[in-house]
């Protein structure tokens, strides 16, 4: 994918967040045992991995990367994080230790997060911890022990310019003005950038205006995962708040989405009444506004279905949800025939595409969007005439 093949391999090749990278290596060329993390957040998207990935190439630095979402109790630190702090590289080499979305971790991590503190205080290397929220309550702990170092969203200029470069190298023609209107909708986020252009650019020797229609409501589904994430991982109502501001999403469709997936997130009983009962008060407010057109209300409709769900829980759950579309996938398979014929195409997808039938599932929007881009992978995929119609359909 474009995302990793063009990856910066050095901070020179890093664009944008010139302050932050002196910051870096300034921290680092005069670190010293027992000298403070450094807490490095921003929004999903701007780079976070890739620009220490980047400072461990520049200094020559073996890193050693931990997903805190994937260890977040006390033994599994120990088992996984623990020993790499303080052991040296297998050539004897200095290290760089990378703790990947500490705020994934939540509060319920049975000891998770202070084990996580203990160890980061007593590593022998210099330790970078990233977060997409540093104020979130659970991580407390560790933003007051660590140097908070802020990463912008990526300046859409760089995001452009950066997409150019990607398009020269792959040998690929465009239509003025195509980058930068990819790199606007990315909303300063690089790698949905990179995403979004490989998707447009695939199969083709030129990208026109014309082509970008391909990538619209995929960016919208990759926007509204970002929205569900903040919602239902947040306990801040301003960031709760603030989870709708770039998304091109209608109030009913939002709505449904939250509904679809309160119960994957929440699993106390209390928590999902609570969050149903303020996505009950938003719908309220949402049919007033089909009644009477009163379109000033429509700030209650947000306000009960981002703030009111992201307060409904007593506690952040800890761990990676994966969010569903809403109930159209359980339309569509109300009848036998479309249940069989729905198994019978995802299993054949996940054959060819090697992943899981629920995945190709959850998928098939974006394999119709590759279809019409693409008609030869009709072929590649061997789908009959009948399996297209429907994909298509789906």
């Amino acid at each position: 994918m474009w995302v990793e093949k063009y990856r910066p391999e050095s901070l020179s090749e890093y664009r944008g967040a010139s302050s932050q990278k002196e910051e870096l290596q300034e921290w680092i060329k005069d670190w010293e045992r027992g000298d403070k993390p450094v807490l490095l957040h921003g929004q999903a998207g701007t780079g976070k991995t890739s620009l220490v990935e980047a400072l461990a190439n520049d200094i020559g630095y073996e890193l050693v990367e931990t997903n805190a979402s994937d260890v977040r109790t006390k033994s599994k630190l120990k088992e996984e994080l623990k020993e790499a702090t303080r052991q040296a590289s297998f050539f004897g080499g200095k290290k760089l230790i990378l703790v990947d979305e500490v705020d994934g971790m939540g509060t319920g991590d049975r000891g998770g997060t202070a084990e996580l503190k203990r160890i980061v205080e007593e590593s022998r290397f210099p330790v970078v911890m990233t977060a997409n929220d540093a104020y979130d309550n659970s991580i407390r702990s560790l933003r007051n022990m660590a140097k908070t170092v802020k990463l912008d969203s990526v300046h859409t200029n760089s995001i452009a310019a950066h997409l150019k470069e990607i398009l020269e190298e792959e040998g690929i023609e465009y239509e003025d003005g195509v980058p930068k209107r990819i790199a606007r909708q990315a909303g300063g986020q690089m790698r949905s950038a990179i995403n979004d252009l490989e998707a447009v650019a695939m199969g083709k020797k030129k990208i026109t205006a014309d082509d970008l229609d391909v990538i619209a409501s995929r960016d919208n589904r990759q926007e509204i995962f970002d929205s569900l994430k903040i919602i239902f991982k947040t306990m801040n109502p301003d960031n709760a708040r603030q989870a709708t501001e770039n998304l091109d999403e209608d109030a009913e469709t939002f709505m449904q989405w939250i509904r679809e997936n309160i119960p994957r997130e929440y699993k106390r009983p209390a928590d999902i009444a609570e969050a149903y009962d303020n996505i009950s008060k938003a719908d309220v407010f949402n049919g007033r506004i089909m009644r009477d057109q009163n379109w000033k209300l429509l700030k209650y409709v947000y306000s009960f279905s981002t703030v009111g769900v992201a307060l409904s829980k007593e506690e952040k759950y800890s761990g990676w949800t994966k969010y569903q579309y809403p109930s159209k996938i359980k339309k569509m398979g109300q009848s036998r025939a479309s249940r069989n014929k729905l198994e019978s195409i995802s299993s054949k997808l996940g054959e060819k595409l090697h992943i899981s039938g629920n995945d190709a599932v959850r998928e098939m929007p974006f394999i119709s969007q590759m279809i019409d881009a693409r008609p030869e992978v009709i072929e590649e995929l061997e789908l009959e005439e009948d399996e297209v119609e429907f994909i298509e359909e789906f």
